[in-house]
C-alpha cells in the first residue's frame, strides 16, 4: 500500500454527465394562463402521500404543474425532474432524484449514491436514508413529471416503496399520459390520493377566453370563443395550436368555423396552419430540429447545417407555447411531447427518410461534444449501428463503474438480433455486464454466442483489452460461477494476455490472486494482490484495489499474521468509505470482521460481517458469499447465536454444492458443521472461548498486559478473564492454573 497516499490524490473519473436541464421546472411564459381552480386542487394537505395528474398527450399537465410550482415556492420548496426514457434505469432514475431534490433543498444531506449502490440496493439503502432526510427537512414537494415513460418494474417499484414511505409534510406528484402502474387502488381507499384527470384539465370557456384574447390578443367574440371550446372539447393542445393559427389568418372567424370535431382532425389541420404560418427558416427549423430531445443554437446549426438557429429559437420560445425554454439564459429548448410527435410526422411526410441524416448529424455534433448518452441514441436512431457499438465499447466501462448495467443493456436492445449475433466486441460488453451484476444465464447465452463466432484477429478492443479472446478469458478467470480451478486457469491465461502495461492488468492480478485464495494457496496469492493493489492504485482502479486490499488481509490472517491483518481491513474499510464504494464492496467489511473475530471480538465482528455480507449477496457470486456467509456463521456460534449460524451454514451449504470447484470452501464449512467438542468444560463451570485463549497464551512468556496488547483488549479485561479462570479452575496463580488446564486436557 505504499502508493496508497499518492493515488488517493488522484480525483475518480466522473459518473456520466446529468442533464441539469432535466431538474428545473418550465420557464413560465407571458401566454401561460393561470389556472387558479387546478392549482388550488393540488395544494399540499397533511397525510396525501401522492398527488397523480393523468391525462393524454397535449392537456396541459407540464404547464399546470408549473405554474402551481411557481406559485407553492413562495412558502415551501419544491423539486422538479422532467423524465425520458435514459430514466428507465434505475440508477439514473434515482440519481436525477436526488439531484433534483438537492437543486430544491440544498441543505439535503444523502450519503449513499444510486451509481455505488446499483438498482438492486436502491431500495433496501438508499431510500431509507433519503426517507429519513426528508423527514429532517420539513415541508416539500417533488413533481416528477412524464412519469408514463418509466416501464422498468424496478424502477417503478422504487417509486411505489417510496410514496409507500414518505413523510406527512412531503408531497410527490406524479404527471402522466396513462395509469400510472402503482397501488393507486390503496391509496385511494385510505384518501392519501388526490388526482386531476383529463375531464378536469379541459379548458372551460373563461380560461379559453383568457388564453386567446388576453395572452394572444386575437379579439375574437364570444360565440367564436364559446365554438372553438366546443369543436376542440376544451382540449389545451388543440387551443394553444389554434392561437398559433389564428395570430396569422386573415379571416379568423372563417378558420375557426373551418374545424373538425375530434383532437386528432384538428390537429392534422392546424399543423399545417401553424407551419405555413411561418416564415421558411422557421418551419425548416421546426421540422428538422424535431429529431432531437434538447435543442440548442449550435446543435440546431449543426443539425441543419445553417447559421443563426440561436436568434430563431428565441424569438419561436416567445411565440410558440410549444417550444419549452430550459433554462433562464436561453440556451436550451425542447419541443411540447406531441408538439414533437406531430412534426415528425410532418417531417416524413414533406421529406422522407431525412430524419436519418438528421439523426447522424446530431450523433456527430454529440460525440464531439462528449455528450455520450445522446450520441448513442442519436446513431441507434439513424441506424448507425457501427459508430454506436463503437461507442458502446469503449464506453461501457465508465457507465458500469457507476452500476449503470440497465443502460447499457437497453441500448444493446436496440440493435437487429442478427448484427449483435456477429459484433464479437458488443457480445463481450453483454456478458461483461450480466456476468458483473450476477445474471448468470444471459451472460453465459452472451459467452456461447462469442464461442460461435469462432474468431479473433487479435486486434486491440475499444475498451483496452488486447484481443476478444483476453477479454473473455478475464471475464472467466474473475466470475467462474464456484469453479476455482477452471477459473484460476483462465486467469493465469488472461495474466500472460495482458501484461504489466495493460489497463486491464489490475483487474487479472486480482483474479489470479482470488483464485489462488479460494484454492488455498496463500503464499502465491499474497503476490498477485499485491500487485493488484498496487496498480489499482496507479491506474484508478478504485474497486479493484479496494477487492484486493480486503482479499489480502484474509490471505494475512490465513497466514497467522494477525496484526498485518487487521491493518488491511481496516485500510480497505477506510479506503472504501474515502472513494464511496461502501454499498457495493461488501468484502471490505467480511475483512474486517474476520480480522476482528480473530482476535475474538466477536461482538463487534458480527455486525461487520452481516453488512459485509449483505452486500456481497446483492452481486450474486458464489464464492464470495459463501466466504462471507462461513465466516458470519463462526462469529455467531461463538457469540451463542446457534440458531442464526445455523440459517447461515444451510445457506452457504447450498452455494458451495452448487459450485463445480469450491475450493478450501468446502473444508472450511464441513468444519463448521462438525459438532463442536465440549472441551471447555470444568466441573460445573464452563470457560468461554475467549477464556480459553487467554488461558493458551498464559503458558507463553507474556504478561497480561502484553496478551491484552496482542488481543486488542484492555489490561482490566484480560485481568478479569485471567481472576474467572481462576476461579472455574479452582486455583489461585498462573502455574497452578496452567497444570490444572493440563489435566483437564485443555491446554
Amino acid at each position: 500500500m505504499a502508493t496508497r497516499s499518492e493515488a488517493t490524490m488522484r480525483k475518480p473519473a466522473q459518473p456520466p454527465r446529468l442533464l441539469m436541464t432535466k431538474v428545473r421546472p418550465p420557464v413560465r411564459r407571458d401566454q401561460t394562463v393561470a389556472r387558479e381552480r387546478l392549482v388550488e386542487r393540488l395544494r399540499h394537505t397533511p397525510g396525501i402521500k401522492l398527488t397523480v395528474v393523468a391525462a393524454p398527450a397535449g392537456s396541459g399537465k407540464t404547464t399546470l404543474l408549473g405554474t402551481w410550482q411557481e406559485s407553492e415556492m413562495a412558502t415551501r420548496p419544491v423539486a422538479w425532474l422532467s423524465l425520458d426514457e435514459g430514466d428507465d434505469d434505475p440508477v439514473v432514475l434515482w440519481s436525477y432524484v436526488l439531484a433534483a431534490l438537492q437543486e430544491a433543498l440544498p441543505v439535503l444531506e444523502v450519503s449513499s449514491s444510486p451509481e455505488r449502490l446499483g438498482a438492486a440496493r436502491i431500495v433496501d439503502t438508499l431510500l431509507p436514508e433519503l426517507i429519513n432526510e426528508l423527514i429532517n427537512v420539513g415541508d416539500a414537494a417533488l413533481v416528477l413529471d412524464d412519469f408514463h415513460l418509466l416501464s422498468n418494474n424496478l424502477a417503478r417499484n422504487s417509486i411505489g416503496w417510496f410514496i409507500d414511505h414518505v413523510p406527512p409534510t412531503f408531497q410527490l406528484v406524479l404527471a402522466t399520459r396513462s395509469e400510472p402502474a402503482l397501488s393507486l387502488a390503496a391509496l385511494r381507499a385510505h384518501g392519501t390520493l388526490v388526482e386531476v384527470r383529463a375531464a378536469q384539465l379541459n379548458f372551460t370557456p373563461a380560461e379559453a377566453e383568457l388564453l386567446l384574447n388576453d395572452r394572444f390578443e386575437l379579439s375574437l367574440e364570444p360565440e367564436y370563443v364559446d365554438d372553438l371550446v366546443a369543436r376542440t372539447e376544451g382540449w389545451p393542445a388543440g387551443l394553444y395550436l389554434a392561437a398559433l393559427s389564428l395570430q396569422a389568418a386573415d379571416d379568423r372567424q372563417a378558420l375557426v368555423s373551418r374545424f373538425g370535431g375530434e383532437n386528432r382532425h384538428v390537429v392534422d389541420f392546424l399543423v399545417d396552419e401553424v407551419l405555413e404560418a411561418s416564415e421558411p427558416a422557421t418551419q425548416s427549423l421546426m421540422l428538422r430540429s424535431s429529431v432531437l430531445e434538447r435543442l440548442s443554437g449550435p446543435l440546431c446549426d449543426a443539425v441543419l447545417e445553417q447559421r443563426g438557429s440561436t436568434d430563431v429559437l428565441r424569438a419561436l420560445s416567445r411565440s410558440n407555447l410549444f417550444l419549452i425554454p430550459l433554462d433562464e439564459r436561453g440556451g436550451w429548448y425542447r419541443f411540447h411531447h406531441l408538439f414533437a410527435q406531430l412534426l415528425r410526422a410532418e417531417l416524413e411526410h414533406r421529406e422522407p427518410g431525412l430524419a436519418a441524416v438528421l439523426h447522424r448529424r446530431a450523433f456527430e455534433w454529440h460525440r464531439e461534444n462528449g455528450s455520450v448518452d445522446e450520441a448513442i441514441q442519436h446513431a441507434l436512431a439513424a441506424g448507425l449501428f457501427a459508430d454506436a457499438g463503437e461507442l458502446i465499447a469503449r464506453a461501457w466501462v465508465r457507465y458500469v463503474e457507476y452500476n449503470r448495467f440497465a443502460t447499457i443493456l437497453a441500448w444493446l436492445d436496440r440493435f437487429p438480433s442478427e448484427l449483435l449475433r456477429e459484433e464479437p466486441s458488443l457480445l463481450l460488453v453483454q456478458a461483461w455486464v450480466h456476468s458483473l451484476r450476477g445474471a448468470r444465464e444471459p451472460a453465459a447465452r452472451a459467452i456461447a454466442a462469442i464461442e460461435r463466432l469462432g474468431r479473433s484477429d487479435g486486434r486491440p478492443l475499444p475498451d483496452g483489452f488486447s484481443s476478444v479472446e483476453a477479454s473473455l478469458t478475464t471475464l472467466r478467470g474473475l466470475i467462474s460461477w464456484g469453479d476455482t480451478r477452471g477459473g484460476l486457469e483462465h486467469a493465469r491465461r488472461g495474466a500472460q494476455l495482458e501484461g504489466p502495461e495493460s489497463p486491464w492488468r489490475p483487474v487479472v492480478s486480482f483474479a489470479v490472486g482470488a483464485g489462488l485464495y479460494f484454492r488455498g494457496d496463500f503464499e502465491e496469492a499474497e503476490r498477485w494482490l499485491m500487485e493488484a493493489v498496487e496498480l489499482g492504485l496507479s491506474r484508478q482502479r478504485w474497486e479493484t484495489a479496494a477487492t484486493a486490499v480486503s482479499h489480502w488481509s484474509l490471505v494475512a490472517g490465513e497466514l497467522g499474521r494477525h496484526e498485518q491483518q487487521t491493518s488491511l481491513a481496516e485500510q480497505a474499510v477506510e479506503f472504501v468509505l474515502e472513494h464511496g464504494l461502501e454499498a457495493v464492496d461488501g468484502e471490505a467489511f467480511v475483512a474486517l470482521g474476520a480480522a476482528l473475530a480473530a482476535r475474538e471480538r466477536f461482538d463487534e465482528a458480527v455486525p461487520l460481517l452481516e453488512r459485509g455480507v449483505a452486500i456481497v449477496r446483492s452481486r450474486g457470486h458464489p464464492r464470495v458469499i459463501a466466504d462471507g456467509l462461513i465466516r458470519q456463521a463462526a462469529a455467531l456460534q461463538a457469540v451463542d447465536s446457534r440458531q442464526a449460524a445455523a440459517g447461515l451454514i444451510a445457506e452457504a451449504r447450498m452455494i458451495v454444492d452448487s459450485c463445480p470447484d469450491p475450493g478450501m470452501l468446502e473444508e472450511r464449512l464441513a468444519a463448521l458443521e462438525r459438532p463442536r467438542r465440549p472441551q471447555h468444560r470444568v466441573g460445573e463451570a464452563t470457560l468461554s472461548d475467549r477464556e480459553l485463549r487467554i488461558l493458551r497464551m498464559l503458558g507463553g512468556s507474556l504478561s497480561e498486559r502484553d496478551i491484552a496488547r496482542e488481543l486488542y483488549l484492555s489490561h482490566n479485561t484480560v485481568h478479569s478473564h485471567t481472576k474467572s479462570i481462576y476461579r472455574k479452575l479452582g486455583v489461585s496463580s498462573r502455574s497452578e492454573a496452567l497444570t490444572r488446564a493440563r489435566e483437564l486436557g485443555l491446554i
